[in-house]
């Protein structure tokens, strides 16, 4: 069984930071920004890869009022976005070969105009404010390139399902919760979505859907690096995902467990010709939920919800 999907020729990443004050001449202030991206900001100023502009609020053709905050703590930085009145808009139009260091530069010319007015940054592309840091040379999907968010609250508050460890009828105890990616796009893939997935299990829903982005965004890269001419690829419909796949999403292999686990295997279905959905595989004999509770997925997957890059990976509450 297999998949096909288009692949375009370029793939476009736009940022919008929000400040008091927008310089006019945007492209000579970015030039003479400080940054481990100064280099790659300056060649690519002035070209589709790299393109700046000023709006003001009257001349939006987006809403600042859809970009969210991804933690609680960002809430009043939400709000400060959505009633900014002046911003500066980064575009990158580029080669889908020249993806992630197209995306990378751009975002990094994002983060150094908001430093240096003190503003806020935020992706159009996942529609989420960005965190305040500086951007790193090397690429790791972990760093908000996924717009991967759990929900905020379960089925807002009318969900009362029961955790399976608690109550083993809770396993099933709902289908609420549905996930999709939101930042594939801009590599040449597909976005990804999981549905129908009970809330005590969104978690581990959630790292099923990084760990097959990293597993694909790999794949797709060594097949870019062929140089092939078409514009579709056709690839299997089972992925065997491993525990180096879940590692990799967040750019370390430093992961604590007892032994290395087996691959699994997760089934792509399309949805669009640019959405697939990620589900158990044919042989497995169950829901998604029974699925994502039993014991074939590697350890950590139920309760890792964020990590910096070669740390201790963080637990859940």
């Amino acid at each position: 069984m297999t998949v096909t999907f288009p692949v375009p020729s370029t793939t476009t990443s736009r940022f919008a930071v929000a400040a008091d004050h927008i310089p006019h001449d945007l492209a000579e202030f970015v030039r003479s920004l400080p940054g481990a991206y100064g280099p790659h900001i300056a060649g690519r100023l002035g070209t589709p890869q790299l393109h700046l502009r000023r709006e003001d609020l009257a001349d939006l053709r987006w809403d600042p009022a859809q970009i969210k905050a991804v933690h609680p703590e960002q809430r009043p930085t939400e709000r400060a976005f959505s009633f900014a009145t002046g911003f500066a808009i980064v575009t990158s139009t580029a080669p889908v070969t020249d993806q992630p260091r197209a995306a990378q530069v751009a975002r990094a010319a994002a983060h150094a105009l908001a430093t240096a007015t003190r503003g806020i940054a935020a992706d159009l592309v996942t529609g989420q404010i960005l965190q305040p840091i500086a951007e790193r040379t090397t690429f790791v999907l972990a760093d908000g390139w996924l717009g991967d968010i759990l929900p905020p609250y379960r089925a807002n508050g009318r969900c009362t399902a029961a955790e399976p460890d608690r109550d083993p009828e809770g396993v099933n105890g709902c289908s609420c919760v549905r996930l999709r990616t939101s930042g594939l796009r801009r590599f040449g893939l597909p976005e990804l979505q999981i549905t129908d997935v009970a809330c005590p299990h969104d978690l581990a829903a959630l790292n099923v859907l990084r760990t097959t982005a990293r597993h694909l965004l790999s794949d797709h890269w060594s097949w870019l690096a062929t140089g092939p001419a078409s514009r579709t690829r056709t690839i299997s419909a089972n992925r065997h995902l491993t525990e180096t796949d879940f590692s990799e999403f967040w750019g370390s292999t430093r992961r604590e467990h007892l032994q290395p686990s087996a691959p699994f295997e997760a089934l792509l279905t399309p949805v669009t010709p640019r959405l697939l959905s990620v589900s158990p595989p044919r042989s497995f004999a169950g829901t998604v939920n029974d699925w994502l509770w039993g014991d074939t997925l590697p350890p950590g997957i139920r309760d890792v919800l964020s990590s910096p890059a070669d740390t201790p990976l963080p637990k859940a509450a």
